[in-house]
This record gives C-alpha cells, structure tokens and sequence, in this order.
C-alpha cells in the first residue's frame, strides 16, 4: 500500500473542505484526491469506525456494503501515527500533529494544542461529537467540542442515535466514534466470526448516519484510527494493536459529497440542496 499518507493529513483535510485554515501546528498538508474530487462543502460528518484496518476490511468485505458502496466512489489508504493506538491518532487526525508534538499517550490527558473544532468555532461555525462517554473521542477530543453528544450507556446503537440528531440539528461539522469492532476484535480476534459481525453492524450504523447525512445536506468521510492483529495466548484467540505490523497500520479513508451519497446508497432525491 501506499505510503504517502499518514493520520496527520485528516485534520488539514476537513478544513480544507469545510472552507478554513488548518490548525496552526498542523504538519502536513490535505489529501490532494480529497481536495480536488469533494472541493468546498457547507457540512460533513466525519465517522471512525475504530481498529476498522484495511486487512480487517477485508475479510469482512461481504458484511459492509455501505462501506463498500461509498468507497467505491472515492478510497485512499493511510497510515496511523506510531503507537497505533485509539487516543495517540485521535489527537494526530484532530490537530495535524504527531504524537512528539502533542504528546497524548492516553485519554485521560489534556489535549492543549488548537484542534479542527477550535478553528471551527473562531470562524462562528459549530462542531459536536457523538461517542461512548467512556472513549477517546468522548473524553480526550469532547471538550473542544461545541455540542458533546455522550452515550452513558456505552453503546454504538446510542451513538448512532446521538449522531443522527446532531445531524438534524445541523451542526457545521461532526465527528462520530464507533467501537463494536475493537470491542469484538479484542476479545475473539479481528478475523474471527464476531469480529465480522461487529464490521456487519458499524456497517448498519454508517447506513443510517450516511442516510441522514445526505438528507440533510452533509458530505462525509469514513475512516480508522488503526487496525489490529491477530493474538494467541494460552490456545485462545483475542486482538491488539499498537505496532507498526501492516495490520495495524492501514487503514480506509472513504469520503463522498452529498449527491455521491445518494447515488452510492440508492437514495431517491428528496429535494435536499447538494453541494
């Protein structure tokens, strides 16, 4: 795979997309085929489907046809920042900086350094979050958050909920953490059959967002914080990350505009103004 992206690209791409500068320490620029194939959009939802890598992807590729159908439009694969780990890369994605430079190492840390929210907020545009109160994104990144959409109950099946009223309530930008497939990867192993089902049902969770998304006028993107490989400790099989393996590594970065969307999902037009 190529390597000449890294998680670093994620936070100067949204704003290049959303119309603004990136954050002042950000260290790379944008995804060029993002930039140049989506342009200028008034609203996005950013959805992370964590330890969803690109070797992950594909054993459970006949579970995700959403996935699918939106990345056929538009794929890049990217590389998460060393650890790869779930609150070291949603630092880098949300700031543009490496984990030298901002120096989280877990979610119970301040995250000092101007994030995409904060750029957000200085131009009068607002940003929410929808995560597990008990997660990276629910804890480390919230706070900079104008709107902190929190599921007490620690549920993917809330935070989709949580996600789809954001969407309703139209915020400038949205960032969306769901878990299933960690949780699962961790326990029985990414490739096993549990791990497939929890990519089956983040699949059925991005349906919903991406449908609500495109009603609403949103452009998305899709991607990992990091993937995760295979154990086998005492005859059973589990999951981890945080090396440079390939599985690890790669992950998907999927983005479509609004109308990519609709044609992508089979959603008839319902009159929304596509961007």
């Amino acid at each position: 795979m190529t390597e000449s992206y890294d998680m670093r690209a994620v936070a100067p791409t949204v704003c290049r997309v959303l119309g603004v500068r990136p954050p002042r320490r950000a260290e790379i620029g944008p995804l060029t085929e993002v930039v140049e194939t989506m342009g200028v959009q008034r609203r996005l939802v950013v959805v992370v489907i964590d330890a969803f890598g690109a070797s992950t992807w594909v054993v459970a590729r006949t579970e995700t046809p959403t996935i699918n159908a939106l990345a056929n439009r538009h794929l890049v694969h990217i590389r998460s920042v060393m650890p790869t780990v779930t609150p070291v890369n949603f630092a880098t994605m949300l700031t543009g900086v490496g984990p030298k430079v901002h120096l989280i190492k877990r979610r119970e840390e301040k995250l000092v350094l101007e994030t995409v929210f904060d750029v957000l907020r200085g131009r009068g545009r607002e940003s929410a979050t929808a995560a597990r109160s008990e997660s990276s994104l629910g804890i480390l990144i919230s706070p900079h958050a104008d709107h902190h959409g929190l599921a007490k109950s620690n549920r993917d099946e809330d935070v989709k909920d949580l996600a789809v009223e954001a969407i309703m309530g139209g915020v400038d930008l949205l960032w969306v953490q769901l878990l299933d497939v960690d949780d699962a990867g961790h326990q029985h192993g990414p490739l096993s059959s549990q791990g497939v089902s929890a990519a089956g049902q983040a699949d059925l969770h991005l349906k919903e967002i991406a449908t609500a998304a495109y009603r609403e006028g949103y452009a998305i993107m899709v991607l990992a914080d990091h993937g995760q490989h295979t154990t086998n400790e005492d005859g059973s099989t589990g999951g981890t990350h945080g090396t440079d393996a390939d599985e690890d590594v790669y992950v998907p970065f999927i983005w479509c505009n609004v109308r990519e969307i609709g044609d992508a999902l089979g959603l008839a037009n319902n009159g929304v103004s596509v961007i």
